[in-house]
């Protein structure tokens, strides 16, 4: 379950913070989330927020973070902790330090380019590029600090069960290679481990499975961590029916498929699995926006939400999926939907298992159902015939055959 702590007040600029929140409603939260029968909780620092500066780090979040952790050990829960995200549920983000030209002719020349998509840098929005964090000596000085100070004081905690790093940064910068970014990757991963880290995991997406210059399910594999999958439906690629559950479960086959053919095993963890409800009035097709473009989302009623969370788990555990990570807690009260990145992400509002006044939806017996059930042995992945060499050939074009496929086979 991806958990946000509640905030002290309304009116903050971002959501997600770990330096400034109410102990009291997180811990109250966290109990709740123990009774659905969820073992883990996704907490995400927030690079700008614990990083304000390159040789800065917030001592505020540390201490935000520590209090969280003991309250997930209170309740019975363990926490994937995540660190260097590139993203916050449908929004491009980054620190500010990291962001913008290197010197005016550079800034000059990207005046003859359309604008780099919408990023949040700090508290606040900008069409400007990320600095390539991939290669410049600085910016990985910077990013292994991080990581000394995260990992060097907590790798110990009992909470902790998974260090989760770089979530989709692929999408705010493209490495010049996929392998630059796999040898980025590995210094990270070797970085980790030194610092005490005992379990370590790389998340891909749609978007990474379509470029050849991604970090690709082999690479994180061959580094000795784990693999997961976000399977938010946010372009590219288009998802169509975003309330049917072949999105998530085609993309887990994929991936399987090409680890399997590379003779890798182990079980994928799936990231971000929901579906928003309505919210303010709106329902169906809206217009929204994802990773700094506009676009249109679809908001579901609580039936339909709840009938896509059920089909989407059993298939997903059929299928031998290490896991499952919900996208959200609780919706938000229309008092924080003017914080980032609620006020342009419209999913990121109704996203939870409860109503904003608390009230569980109809997918929070869902899934203390599932939780709960006797379900047996997993049958493991469909068998997929993928080559990994002719599929990252041409990637865009090999996952899109293969969704034209299954959407064929499933309407014949």
């Amino acid at each position: 379950m991806t958990y946000w702590p509640r905030p002290r007040a309304a009116g903050v600029a971002v959501l997600n913070s770990w330096g400034a929140y109410d102990l009291g409603a997180v811990r109250e939260d966290l109990a709740h989330i123990a009774g659905l029968g969820c073992t883990w909780v996704h907490l995400d620092l927030r690079w700008a927020e614990v990083q304000p500066g390159q040789t800065r780090i917030s001592t505020a979040v540390l201490h935000g973070l520590e209090r969280g952790l003991e309250a997930v050990h209170a309740a019975g829960l363990q926490a994937h902790v995540g660190l260097m995200a590139g993203t916050l549920t449908g929004m491009l983000q980054m620190p500010s330090w990291m962001v913008g030209y290197r010197n005016p002719q550079e800034a000059l020349q990207a005046r003859r380019l359309p604008p780099p998509p919408l990023l949040l840098a700090d508290q606040s929005y900008r069409h400007e590029p990320a600095r390539d964090f991939y290669t410049d000596p600085d910016l990985r000085t910077a990013t292994r600090y991080l990581l000394r100070e995260c990992i060097g004081n907590f790798a110990s905690h009992p909470a902790i069960q998974v260090w989760q790093l770089g979530a989709g940064l692929g999408r705010v910068r493209r490495a010049n290679s996929h392998l630059a970014a796999g040898h980025w990757w590995s210094d990270l991963v070797e970085q980790a481990r030194s610092l005490g880290a005992k379990r370590i995991c790389g998340v891909l997406d749609g978007s990474d499975l379509m470029r050849t210059d991604s970090l690709r399910p082999a690479q994180i594999a061959r580094s000795g961590a784990e693999v997961a999958l976000a399977v938010a439906p946010s372009p590219p690629p288009h998802v169509a029916r975003p309330w049917e559950i072949g999105y998530p479960t085609l993309l887990h086959a994929v991936v399987a498929a090409l680890l399997r053919a590379e003779g890798d095993t182990t079980p994928i963890r799936i990231m971000d699995l929901g579906l928003a409800t309505e919210v303010g009035g709106q329902a169906g097709w809206v217009s929204s926006h994802a990773y700094g473009h506009e676009t249109y989302t679809f908001l579901a009623d609580q039936e339909r939400q709840a009938g896509f969370l059920e089909a989407a788990l059993r298939a997903l555990w059929l299928a031998g999926a290490g896991g499952v990570e919900l996208a959200g807690y609780a919706d938000l009260p229309a008092s924080l939907w003017g914080a980032a990145p609620a006020d342009r992400a419209l999913p990121v509002r109704s996203w939870g298992l409860s109503s904003a006044d608390g009230r569980e939806k109809v997918a929070a017996a869902v899934v203390r159902r599932f939780a709960h059930a006797e379900r047996g042995t997993p049958n493991g992945p469909p068998s997929m015939p993928v080559d990994p060499e002719r599929y990252w050939r041409d990637p865009r074009a090999a996952l899109l055959a293969i969704i034209a496929d299954w959407i064929e086979a499933r309407e014949a």
